[in-house]
């Protein structure tokens, strides 16, 4: 019997291979050279399937068949399965994890909520900016004069109150005004609030001009360095309904209002700042002249005129008064080459005025002789004649510039106590007297006036 438990030799098995080499059906072998060598291998014969079905059923009967039991044997459950190792089974159910659960939110509808967000923060923001143009925080500011000029349009109103700092945006205010009532807007002089709201600037605008534009203004134009007598002139050459003896009457009256006019005196010399101005059609002798004395005082007070008089005198170790640095600053405005030279001209000035000494402008003496007519007279005893006479003269000699203002109120540090036309245009400054004479003599070779 086979370790199989049945009859066939190993590996000869109903089911085993055959040879053909090996069997063969033929009686005997394969003739050799002299005859058949006798009876070959014979293939076994088959076995009916009965035959194999009884062989199978035996295999099976002493597969199950339990051995038999000793005597006195006690039944034993069945032995328990092998443990595995811990660490494979560790290792293996480290394999596995735990993949997170699907969203029950479609991945679509995320998006949405999101660009939802997105664009209700972008909507949110541009209200709020919107009406903070319309109307911006806090309260609002100082009053602030606009003239709006014949035949603005809303986009022209919308940019001068924006440039004025009334209104915060002119291209919102376009927009808005749109959709209100916003009447025709009359040309005139309008009185608004800094930082105002679109509907208190409608609010103004409906209400009209407190002042309604003229249809025609003609300009007027005041360079530095005339006399009262010439502005006078100039203002009647380009303004011709002004006449010279209205304009006249005007100032020798009084009738001009300024805070730099001294007590006791009617003389508006060096009190009109040279500029241009606009005059219209209903504008008078009286307003124009007032509007110029109007401007003088707000140049000085923004140069804080007070106070440089006080540091001025301090400086020098004099007493001036306001008034006294328009009559420098006159000097200055007649005797500067250039705005560079003029706080070296207020310095020489001022350092002769501490020593006593004359300031020796001959200017002074041709104004004198400008305004009583005739020549010039270098050894009159005058006290405009600063050849002769120390100190200032009574009154300013003419209508001082920024510049000239500038240098009379901050002259700048330095000895000098000469200067002398030395080129065209040019002055030298020294504060010795033997180099003064050397420029002196410059002057007069070059034939610039000195003599």
């Amino acid at each position: 019997m086979t370790s199989d438990g049945t009859d066939d030799p190993v590996g000869q098995g109903p089911d085993a291979p055959l040879d053909p080499d090996i069997w063969s059906e033929d009686p005997v072998g394969p003739a050799g050279p002299t005859g058949p060598t006798g009876p070959g291998p014979r293939r076994p014969p088959r076995r009916s399937r009965s035959a194999d079905d009884a062989a199978n059923a035996n295999a099976n009967a002493n597969v199950n068949a339990r051995p038999p039991r000793r005597a006195g044997a006690v039944d034993q459950p069945p032995a328990a399965p092998p443990r595995r190792p811990r660490r494979r089974q560790e290792e293996e159910e480290d394999e596995y994890f735990d993949l997170p659960r699907e969203s029950r939110i479609p991945r679509w509808i995320a998006a949405l909520i999101v660009l939802a967000v997105v664009v209700g923060v972008i909507v949110g923001g541009s209200v709020w900016w919107y009406h903070n143009q319309v109307d911006p925080p806090g309260e609002p500011g100082e009053q602030v004069e606009v003239q709006i000029p014949e035949g603005s349009t809303t986009s022209d109103v919308g940019s001068i109150l924006d440039e004025e700092g009334v209104i915060s945006s002119a291209t919102v205010f376009g927009f808005y005004v749109g959709g209100k009532d916003l009447t025709a807007v009359q040309a005139g002089s309008y009185t608004f609030q800094a930082n105002s709201s679109f509907d208190d600037a409608i609010e103004v605008l409906n209400a009209g001009p407190g002042k309604p534009a003229t249809a025609k203004t003609t300009k007027v134009s005041i360079p530095e360095g005339l006399t009262v007598s010439e502005i006078v002139a100039r203002i009647h050459e380009q303004v011709p309904r002004f006449t010279v003896e209205e304009l006249n009457a005007a100032l020798d009256q009084g009738q001009v209002p300024t805070s730099l006019l001294p007590k006791g005196t009617t003389n508006y010399e060096g009190l009109l700042f040279p500029a241009t101005y606009e005059v219209d059609d209903e504008e008078t002798a009286v307003e124009i002249l007032t509007e110029m004395a109007q401007e003088m005082e707000t140049r000085v007070a923004g140069m804080d005129i007070d106070q440089a008089a006080a540091d001025v005198s301090a400086k020098y170790g004099l007493q001036l008064t306001p008034y006294d640095l328009l009559t420098v600053a006159s000097l200055v405005q007649e005797e500067a080459g250039s705005p560079e030279e003029a706080p070296k001209v207020a310095t020489v000035i001022s350092n002769r005025l501490a020593e006593g000494t004359p300031l020796g402008i001959d200017a002074t003496t041709r104004y004198l002789a400008e305004i009583e007519g005739g020549e010039p007279d270098y050894e009159s005893t005058s006290p405009y004649n600063t050849r002769k006479q120390a100190g200032l003269p009574p009154t300013p000699i003419a209508a001082s510039g920024e510049y000239a203002l500038d240098a009379a109120l901050h002259p700048a540090d330095g000895p000098w106590l000469y200067y002398v036309l030395t080129d065209p245009g040019v002055h030298s400054f020294t504060a010795d007297y033997d180099e003064f004479l050397q420029f002196k003599d410059q002057c007069i070779q070059k034939d610039l006036g000195c003599g």
